[in-house]
């Protein structure tokens, strides 16, 4: 919570998204942390210090809770949303408004396989078509079958080829609405089987009947749970990029990026007739095959309007070096170049390498080329010279080696 972003904490972000929303009377911060409650009242705002013995969330803010006057209505924002929408917010609080529903919460449609379906940090809700919640659950839900039949039982293979079908799941959102008085009465509640197995309070609403709507939400969020949501979430705030995982429905943008910034960058460097003979196509067919290489790795810089606009890919080494990584593509679009977005995808490039335990790294560039400047600056050294051949020309490479990327 205390995470500096852009020169705040983490947990002043998401008191200022909730600030925003024009249903929102007054911001509380309910806290058992003296630093948290310390840089909440500094920065001017409200914070309640709670007892430390509540077993989640719900039961701390009801603490809180009983002092405010009957009839209002609880937005319980979770302090780890720094990107969550005050128009999200807002549409829960309405729906809240229109009755029928004991408690209103939010999702949002999950969009990657390993990143989210498959995450247990990720939680996914499956709700009927009147908006009403039958489940959350950490695991992959619903089931695929069709799909999983027509691709030898494996759902698994099933979403990696048929991208379509993330629209049939749903991601939780850490946002709940409910009157004061449900809360006080669902924290009286004991701890039921389920929610104590999957550690998730919403099932303890339902199953002591409670109704509980979904709404969808407006844009996305991305809760901070892990080490890389923390780094995604500070890049989107600091710089307006998001730098992922790739997902496979990704690979033919980021083949445009590629041909287009090899044409516009190099014109005038590499001969043109091979700057010609690049093709989208060819690019697909080349990432897909390295796809299948173990270990393999490939990170894109988002735009949230321009889409993908730049992107990396690592894996095991080709170049005749002793390194345990080498970085085979770096590239962005003109217009993004020289606005310190290289050195961030670099950095997460390191970081992914540093928790697949690797600790060493290399790449190669053209010798002429006006990015080499870049890989000293992130500390490169020369270790080595080779050859690529261009259309018909050939020109000289150079290979630089890190040896220790932990310096970097």
């Amino acid at each position: 919570m205390l995470l500096p972003i852009g020169g705040s904490p983490l947990i002043l972000l998401t008191v200022e998204r909730a600030k925003a929303a024009s249903t929102v009377d007054r911001v509380i911060v309910a806290t058992d942390d003296e630093r948290i409650f310390k840089a909440v009242v500094e920065s001017g705002n409200e914070a309640a210090m709670t007892s430390p013995d509540h077993r989640s969330g719900s039961d701390r803010i009801a603490e809180v809770a009983l002092d405010l006057p009957k009839g209002s209505i609880i937005v319980n924002v979770q302090g780890d949303e720094p990107l969550i929408s005050s128009d999200t917010i807002d549409r829960a609080v309405k729906a809240m408004r229109n009755g029928q529903s004991d408690i209103v919460t939010v999702c949002e449609p999950l969009t990657s396989l390993h990143g989210e379906l498959l995450n247990f940090n990720v939680v996914k809700v499956v709700f009927g078509d009147d908006g009403k919640a039958f489940y959350f659950s950490r695991s992959p839900m619903p089931f695929p079958r069709d799909a999983s039949l027509r691709h030898g039982g494996d759902p698994n293979r099933a979403l990696e080829n048929e991208p379509e079908l993330f629209h049939n799941f749903r991601k939780h959102i850490g946002v709940y609405v409910y009157s004061r008085e449900y809360l006080l009465k669902f924290t009286k509640l004991p701890q039921t089987r389920l929610e104590k197995f999957e550690s998730l309070e919403q099932l303890r609403a339902l199953e002591n009947g409670a109704v509980i709507r979904v709404v969808e939400s407006v844009g996305t969020s991305i809760g901070v749970d892990t080490k890389d949501d923390y780094l995604r979430v500070k890049d989107l705030i600091e710089c307006g990029v998001d730098f992922r995982t790739a997902r496979k429905s990704d690979i033919p943008k980021v083949a445009r990026v590629h041909v287009e910034s090899w044409q516009k960058s190099f014109a005038g460097i590499a001969p043109d007739d091979f700057l010609g003979s690049m093709t989208v196509e060819k690019r697909i067919d080349k990432f897909n095959e390295r796809a299948c290489d173990e270990p393999y790795t490939m990170i894109v810089a988002e735009h949230p309007s321009d889409g993908i606009v730049g992107f990396a890919d690592f894996g095991t080494p080709v170049l005749n070096v002793d390194h345990d990584a080498q970085i085979y593509s770096f590239y962005f679009l003109p217009e993004f170049q020289r606005k310190g977005l290289g050195e961030r995808l670099f950095r997460r490039c390191i970081a992914k390498m540093r928790d697949g335990n690797l600790g060493s790294l290399c790449l190669d560039s053209l010798e002429v080329s006006p990015y080499r400047h870049f890989y000293d600056k992130m500390g490169g050294k020369i270790v080595g010279r080779d050859a690529h051949k261009l259309g018909n020309e050939d020109f000289e490479t150079v290979i630089y080696g890190w040896d220790d990327i932990s310096t970097i």
